[in-house]
C-alpha cells in the first residue's frame, strides 16, 4: 500500500458512508418530480420528499442533487477506488535510485528488464488526491499533479 492510495481509500470510504447513510433503507436513486410544478424538490425512488421545495434549494440546485445521488455517488467512489487499485506502486529506477517507488502501471520495462518510471504517486492518482486538497492529511505539493 502507499499513503496516498490509503490516503484515496479512505475518503472514498467515508463519501460511500454519507451516501449509504442518505439512502435511508432505499436504493438511492433522487429525482425531481414534476419540476415545473415543484422547482426544488426533490424525491427518492419511493416518492418521499428528500429536498422540500419550500424557497430553498434554487431550481438549478434541486438538478445538481438530483443528479449526484447517493447512488451515483456509490458508483463513482467504486471506479475511483478501481482505478487506484489499478495503479500500486513497485521498486525501481525512478530517475534517482534503484531501489525507488514507481507506478507500475504507468512505469516502462527498460532494455535491462528492470521497471522504471516517474517517481510514485504517479499522475493520476496526484489527479485523484486533487479534490481532497483541503483535507488536512493531504500532502499538498507533494501531490499536486
Amino acid at each position: 500500500m502507499s499513503e496516498i492510495a490509503d490516503f484515496l481509500r479512505a475518503r472514498y470510504a467515508e463519501r460511500r458512508a454519507l451516501a449509504v447513510a442518505a439512502c435511508q433503507g432505499g436504493h438511492g436513486r433522487w429525482h425531481q418530480d414534476d419540476a415545473e410544478r415543484y422547482p426544488g424538490r426533490i424525491e427518492d425512488e419511493r416518492g418521499r420528499a428528500v429536498v422540500y421545495d419550500e424557497g430553498s434549494p434554487s431550481e438549478e440546485q434541486a438538478a445538481h442533487i438530483a443528479t449526484n445521488d447517493p447512488a451515483d455517488v456509490i458508483a463513482d467512489g467504486d471506479a475511483k477506488l478501481a482505478i487506484v487499485d489499478e495503479h500500486p506502486s513497485a521498486t525501481g529506477w525512478d530517475g534517482d535510485n534503484n531501489d525507488g517507488k514507481v507506478c507500475r502501471t504507468r512505469g516502462e520495462i527498460n532494455h535491462d528488464g528492470e521497471l522504471t518510471g516517474n517517481p510514485y504517486p504517479c499522475r493520476t492518482l496526484r489527479i485523484l488526491a486533487r479534490p481532497f486538497a483541503g483535507h488536512p492529511d493531504h500532502r499538498g505539493e507533494e501531490w499536486a499533479p
